[in-house]
């Protein structure tokens, strides 16, 4: 009887509020978030919300690098008085437009991955092995991150400027930096999401 009434409540058949006091028994069991699984939904909101303020200034400054070298190109050509730093600023603009876009690249799977071994395990195994692989990432890159701000503060405190227009460079490191801590975030939420994959049920 009471393996009966757990597969109507299962399949949604029957609520638990139907039930008699007689059938409700401590046997039948109503699937609840678990509180990791809360956290990250919490934390995926906030990575991907991060991630795609980071990729819209991307795209900014991406167009404004397209003009930027389109006028300097045409500067160049009709007035032959090309615009002063465009090789400079290109450069430190790249920089940014790559940091900022790591993160969300990542969130979307648009990086190459090489899964056809992978991809013929079971669903477990291959969550199993994504958890263990972005975990290691998530090191690498937390490492990674940390050179990047102790290079920032050694530019800060050296006062280092680029060649052409004086521009401070420590303000482009700090950055990166931004976008370098977002892409790390990333492999910490496929992280948290793969070992979900892992313990959850079916």
């Amino acid at each position: 009887m009471q393996t009966e009434i757990q597969k109507e409540v299962t399949l949604g058949e029957v609520s638990p509020n139907e039930l008699s006091p007689k059938d409700n028994s401590p046997d039948i069991t109503l699937k609840n978030d678990s509180a990791f699984q809360k956290i990250t939904n919490v934390f995926e909101k906030i990575v991907v919300s991060f991630n795609n303020v980071l990729h819209k200034i991307s795209s900014v400054l991406l167009f404004l690098m397209m003009v930027l070298t389109a006028l300097d190109v045409a500067g160049r050509f009709f007035f032959n008085k090309p615009i002063t730093g465009t090789y400079e600023i290109t450069g430190l603009t790249l920089a940014l437009i790559v940091f900022f876009s790591l993160g969300s690249a990542q969130l979307k799977k648009d990086h190459i991955e090489i899964d056809f071994l992978t991809s013929k395990l079971p669903v477990k195994v291959q969550a199993g092995m994504t958890a263990v692989s972005s975990f290691i990432l998530f090191v690498l890159m937390s490492l990674t991150t940390w050179q990047l701000f102790e290079y920032t503060k050694r530019t800060w405190l050296s006062q280092e400027l680029s060649g052409d227009l004086g521009l401070p460079l420590y303000v482009f490191m700090g950055l990166t930096l931004i976008g370098a801590l977002a892409f790390t975030l990333t492999y910490l939420l496929e992280t948290f999401k793969s070992l979900l994959q892992v313990v959850n049920k079916g």
